[in-house]
């Protein structure tokens, strides 16, 4: 399974890749640090969010929505 964490700076905006993880943990240790690099920009309205996919073979890099990421640990 691969872990791709989007950002969206703005509400309206659509969801970018910003990296690529096999790992829930480095996928969630990710967001924790994109939202602080965020915030430092001043885009206090970011958000970021993991989509999963089970190949890699095409993973979008825009993204209108997300679903619902719930991490399956070992």
């Amino acid at each position: 399974m691969i872990h791709a964490v989007y950002i969206k700076n703005r509400p309206t905006a659509k969801w970018h890749l910003v990296s690529l993880t096999s790992s829930p943990e480095a996928a969630t240790w990710d967001i924790d640090q994109l939202k602080k690099q965020a915030l430092l920009e001043g885009y206090e309205n970011a958000e970021v969010g993991i989509q999963s996919f089970e190949s890699n073979f095409y993973i979008p890099e825009f993204l209108t929505e997300l679903k619902e990421f719930k991490p399956q640990y070992n």
